[in-house]
């Protein structure tokens, strides 16, 4: 069975997805990162390649990754067994909803400084886990400018290109974790335009961590 696993917008690959690359089986493929950032329409290329040269595959993304995975599924449905979005950051998705205007709102400034060189890695930090409504890490210089790095070139994952007017793939699935009104209203626009919901609390955003995740994809799978 093909399978591709699409990170967020932290760990990459493999370890993005420890559980299931676990248990990996032949055809599955857990996507690295390619530069800096992740990119919804460079990776939703990537993931269409990877499909068509498969005649077809079930595609699970969480977080960020969730924009590319809906992208390749609008642009060609054909390709997509079945689509399973883990906490997805899907906002054009789920525009209105109070929690998504509040942190579209909340994020804006960082971005709006992301590329401004006079803003240090360190202040950058504290603006973009204030938005976050977070504490900023404290973790070492070299440690913080990879990361901050990563996060100036990512684009927020709003204005990504998901078509509004276009339905989902027959066959989507949204996991949420229960804890977040921002996911959870996302959720809810999603089922609202066709997909099914499963929550499993406990882990937070990181659901794929939860001990019954690979059962829910499996099964998710096999329908």
């Amino acid at each position: 069975m093909d399978v591709v696993f699409v990170h967020g917008s932290g760990r990459a690959g493999a370890a993005s997805w420890p559980q299931q690359a676990e248990a990996a089986e032949p055809g599955w493929l857990f996507l690295t990162r390619e530069g800096v950032a992740d990119d919804a329409a460079r990776d939703a290329g990537r993931l269409l390649e990877w499909l068509r040269a498969r005649g077809g595959g079930h595609v699970v993304a969480h977080s960020y990754g969730a924009n590319a995975a809906v992208l390749a599924a609008q642009t060609e449905p054909g390709l997509v067994r079945s689509l399973a979005l883990l906490e997805p950051a899907c906002f054009d998705l789920a525009r209105g909803n109070p929690a998504v205007e509040e942190h579209i709102a909340a994020m804006a400034p960082a971005f709006e400084v992301a590329a401004d060189p006079s803003v240090s890695a360190r202040e950058f930090s504290r603006v973009f886990a204030k938005g976050m409504g977070m504490e900023p890490p404290d973790v070492p210089e070299e440690e913080l400018f990879a990361r901050v790095s990563r996060l100036r070139a990512l684009r927020p994952p709003w204005g990504v290109g998901l078509r509004v007017e276009q339905s989902l793939p027959v066959g989507t699935l949204v996991v949420t974790g229960g804890w977040s009104p921002l996911y959870e209203q996302t959720a809810a626009a999603l089922v609202a335009r066709g997909a099914r919901h499963v929550t499993l609390e406990g882990h937070g955003h990181r659901v794929q961590d939860d001990p019954q995740a690979l059962d829910v994809l499996r099964d998710h799978w096999g329908r």
